[in-house]
């Protein structure tokens, strides 16, 4: 019955994570306003990261048309696309190749202050790629992309604050034992790492090596492994910059007005 539980969450999640936890689209968005130089607004995220195969998908939120092109305002366009007018409510989408790695600028030739960057990376040989991991957490602004090669796919990822921990669900179809290797930034969970449950049980079978900030973790897996977690000494802040400084401010608050409270006095 488990298993079949899980067969029928898997084609559930099927479709929502296919664009989204896999090497797809990387949404950059437009804001309402943007055109009022006034507003000091550019391109959500103003930066971010990628890798080849990967698809940017620009969508215009403002209420006048914008002209997305590749380059940058001091040197121009670099010819490697132009969405043309985009229209409120339109989309415009570039597939990266292996010609776009390294940092590849963008700017809007309507509105020269709007301009991005996106960091272009080689996906190293055999590996696929889970973006947005981290996203259940914190402030769900700070997300982490992982580089993964195994005979199944990760299908959905989780974020455990309370054990500080890294859940992955697997899915695919073989007949023997293998391999799950991950890349995981220490950003996203901080080793050493406690423990590996594979389908709710412990193992100690599993190896870790350090690659510059990105941990290597090698975990061998059956053929009838679904779940996979990663407990760690640290796992995406629970609370993200913007929300430390806004509970520090209302602490702050707090103190300041119990001091001034009528009928107080201290001793």
């Amino acid at each position: 019955m488990y298993k079949i539980a899980i067969a029928a969450a898997a084609i559930i999640f099927l479709i929502p994570f296919a664009s989204n936890s896999f090497a797809s689209n990387i949404e950059i968005d437009i804001h309402t306003g943007s055109a009022d130089p006034n507003q000091h607004l550019t391109f959500y995220p103003p930066s971010s990261s990628a890798y080849v195969g990967d698809t940017l998908e620009f969508g215009n939120a403002d209420t006048v048309p914008h002209d997305i092109v590749s380059g940058a305002p001091d040197s121009g366009p670099s010819g490697k696309f132009d969405s043309g007018m985009l229209n409120p409510g339109q989309y415009y989408s570039y597939k990266l190749t292996e010609y776009d790695v390294g940092t590849f600028s963008f700017y809007d030739k309507t509105y020269p202050w709007m301009t991005g960057t996106v960091l272009v990376q080689e996906t190293p040989g055999g590996f696929k790629v889970v973006h947005n991991v981290g996203a259940d957490a914190g402030d769900g602004k700070t997300t982490f992309d992982v580089q993964y090669q195994s005979v199944k796919n990760i299908i959905s990822t989780s974020i455990g604050a309370k054990d500080k921990s890294l859940n992955l669900v697997l899915v695919g179809q073989t007949d023997q034992n293998s391999n799950l290797v991950l890349r995981l930034p220490t950003g996203l969970i901080t080793p050493p790492f406690f423990g590996v449950q594979l389908d709710g049980q412990f193992t100690k079978n599993f190896t870790v090596t350090d690659e510059q900030g990105i941990e290597v973790l090698t975990i061998p897996i059956t053929p009838v492994t679904e779940q996979v977690s990663i407990v760690g000494t640290q796992v995406v802040p629970e609370f993200g910059p913007v929300a430390a400084m806004v509970l520090a401010i209302s602490i702050v608050a707090i103190v300041a007005c119990t001091r001034i409270m009528p009928g107080h006095r201290q001793v």
